[in-house]
């Protein structure tokens, strides 16, 4: 078993580790247990903030929430208050995958190419953000008469 040091985080975290490292080290000194902290980008961009930190399985619960009436509005809540937590797991339990599996001499190269951010979420992000309101005004023209032409023949 081996040891995972901050050296090891800092490798497979990437940009802004120093922010992760300290909420890590409130787990650690917890024993691995869980602590309320707050994360805003979470908060705020839950499915973007997921898939950007190459947490894939909580992207897809993420987006399958927001499905859910109300339900999206209590998960980003969950998220900003659990993210940090929810992505030390993340972190360890891959470094201890990556650590146990790898050559010792080529660990930190392994651990930056596994770890880190996915930059393209951001372009995607924006993309989508300001082709939402495209999105809707061409629901609206090419289903929004069919809809209004249901509910007519609903009412009668």
């Amino acid at each position: 078993m081996f040891i995972t040091t901050t050296e090891d985080y800092e490798a497979y975290i990437g940009p802004n580790s120093y922010k992760y490292l300290y909420n890590f080290s409130k787990f650690q000194a917890l024993r691995e247990s869980f602590t309320v902290t707050w994360h805003w980008p979470a908060f705020f961009f839950g499915f973007w903030w997921f898939l950007y930190r190459k947490m894939y399985f909580w992207a897809v619960i993420s987006l399958l929430v927001t499905f859910l009436p109300f339900g999206n509005f209590i998960a980003q809540i969950g998220y900003g208050l659990s993210a940090y937590y929810l992505y030390y797991r993340d972190c360890s339990t891959k470094i201890n995958m990556i650590t146990e599996g790898c050559n010792p001499q080529n660990v930190r190269h392994v651990l930056q190419d596994a770890g880190g951010v996915h930059s393209w979420v951001k372009i995607v992000g924006i993309i989508c953000f300001f082709l939402q309101p495209v999105w809707i005004f061409f629901v609206t023209i090419f289903f929004g008469g069919a809809m209004m032409l249901s509910m007519h023949q609903f009412m009668m």
